[in-house]
């Protein structure tokens, strides 16, 4: 008898898990349960077509004939509402029910709303996550004055870079922390993001938070602690994903903000596995629990549940990286920074003059991560050595220079 998978979540990381199941088992069956009501979009190059430097329709990676081909059973729109561990079976929000003799977990996360006083009273406010908030997002962005992006992280990066390039509304961008990303760059290099943002327009307000928002001849205002008043538009904003982890509740299966696995991405529930941005996973480049928002991450997730879920028991080891432009130059992040590990030694390099910043993170005398901003000459001998595992003998000084990486 042919056997029987459940993915919840059509992410690039259930993408890849369906899709690799259906090689390693051309007979079995394949149910994906998807809660947006779009296939396989890349939500990487969401901030491109923010941009508008990439057309809508190439933003799909695939079509609902994709999955017929491949015998995939797709129900777009639809979510699980319980998990049954003792029947082994997935229910519906439209009634259906699913058995399975393996479950895989992959419904990553919504926007956390937004957490400032009186921000349910702004009609005009966008999270970005989706292709519909992206679309809503141009729309919204496009026909405005003025866009305010709030949020100190990846997120609120990508909103402000992405709407300041349309260069239809002014954009004003409120953080709490002193620069962008606080946690991972230093004052430098957070000097040198604001030196390129504000070369594209953007308003800095930093070290600051709104504690007000009114309403006035129909735009809206943001009042900070420290006196500034912003008057506005749309709110766009980044503070955060709140998971899916709701059908896995009351189950036996360990939740801490998402779903926590092993270094096999296997629950505490034999049979059911996570990926993506959902798996808190063993993650052993750091030897302690992970979770990683980044694309690449939640693809090769995808692949190793896939083995894992047909009876291989494969560990997943891999460096997560992220590249994107930054106000006209490029960041690159890779493997560990000290946002999710905080005690881990650095050393760094930069230039305000020549718009470059270079960090490397290490554990252990171990390169973990690296964050670069400006040409990224070096990314692929520096995530080698990452993938290596082994230790630095030389100076680590020595590595943030490209010319170096070469032996």
């Amino acid at each position: 008898m042919s056997r029987r998978y459940v993915i919840l979540g059509n992410g690039i990381a259930g993408q890849t898990a369906a899709e690799e199941l259906r090689k390693l088992e051309p007979d079995s069956s394949i149910v994906m349960i998807a809660a947006e009501r779009h296939p396989l979009y890349n939500r990487v190059a969401l901030p491109r077509y923010l941009r508008g430097q990439v057309r809508r329709e190439k933003v799909f990676m695939r079509t609902e004939e994709d999955y017929s081909k491949q015998n995939l059973d797709i129900h777009l729109e639809t979510w699980a509402t319980e998990i049954d561990t003792g029947a082994k079976v997935v229910r519906t929000n439209r009634n259906q029910e699913f058995q399975y003799d393996a479950l895989l977990v992959a419904t990553g996360g919504r926007p956390k709303p937004p957490p400032w006083p009186g921000s349910d009273e702004v009609s005009q406010t966008i999270g970005f996550q989706t292709l519909d908030d992206t679309d809503a997002i141009i729309e919204k962005a496009d026909a405005a004055e003025r866009v305010l992006v709030m949020g100190g992280s990846f997120i609120g990066y990508e909103l402000a870079e992405g709407v300041s390039f349309r260069k239809k509304a002014t954009l004003t961008w409120i953080m709490r922390g002193p620069w962008f990303l606080r946690y991972v760059l230093d004052a430098e290099g957070g000097q040198l993001c604001r030196q390129l943002g504000e070369s594209q327009g953007v308003e800095f307000i930093t070290s600051d938070e709104v504690q007000k928002f009114s309403r006035k001849n129909g735009r809206f205002t943001a009042e900070t602690v420290n006196g500034h008043h912003v008057d506005f538009d749309v709110l766009t904003y980044g503070v955060g994903l709140d998971y899916y982890t709701e059908p896995a509740s009351g189950t036996g299966i360990e939740l801490n903000k998402g779903i926590v696995t092993d270094s096999r991405l296997q629950t505490s529930v034999p049979g059911i596995y996570a990926a993506g941005d959902i798996a808190v996973f063993y993650d052993l480049m750091v030897e302690r629990h992970n979770q990683m928002g980044t694309w690449d991450n939640a693809e090769a997730h995808g692949k190793v549940a896939a083995h894992n879920m047909t009876g291989e028991s494969e560990e997943f080891f891999d460096v997560p990286t992220y590249t994107t432009t930054m106000f006209g130059s490029t960041l690159a992040v890779m493997g560990v920074t000290p946002d999710v590990q905080p005690d881990l030694e650095s050393v760094r390099t930069y230039s305000l003059e020549e718009k470059f910043y270079r960090k490397l993170f290490f554990k252990d005398d171990k390169l973990v991560g690296a964050i670069m901003i400006g040409p990224p000459k070096g990314r692929k001998k520096l995530i080698e050595i990452m993938r290596s595992r082994r230790r630095i003998e030389r100076p680590k000084q020595e590595l943030l220079d490209p010319n170096n990486l070469k032996d």
